[in-house]
């Protein structure tokens, strides 16, 4: 990682007032965006997060990535949180996302996945 890409981070982030957990995960996939390839976790405190607070974001990326998709809509008065996709949507895309099934099967599931969710759209468009 070159000197003027740390020091753009750094900068960003030298003042002492907190940083919200929004600017904490922009920070952390700055980085990620910005590595080809795989790297420490310890490259995080190039955007003053400690090593154990990047174990605890990643175990919270990781997870995170893992769930289903959803829809936040904010609205004057609410915000509305919808799940995108059903559980065969979220299954045929968890079965292409394994690496250890054979790339055939993945490829499968990735075509049933797409079906399901033109099927949702088409179901949700006519109401």
């Amino acid at each position: 990682m070159g000197i003027k890409y740390v020091n753009v981070l750094m900068r960003d982030h030298q003042s002492r007032t907190p940083r919200s957990m929004l600017a904490r995960a922009q920070a952390i996939f700055k980085i990620i965006n910005f590595m080809d390839e795989p790297f420490a976790k310890t490259r995080l405190t190039e955007a003053n997060i400690s090593p154990k607070a990047a174990e605890n974001w990643l175990d919270l990326i990781v997870f995170i990535q893992n769930q289903p998709k959803i829809r936040v809509t904010k609205t004057k008065r609410n915000t509305v949180v919808e799940k995108l996709g059903g559980k065969f949507s979220q299954m045929s895309l968890n079965y292409f996302l394994d690496e250890n099934q054979p790339i055939d099967k993945r490829m499968r599931s990735l075509e049933a996945y797409a079906n399901s969710v033109m099927l949702s759209q088409r179901l949700t468009q006519s109401d």
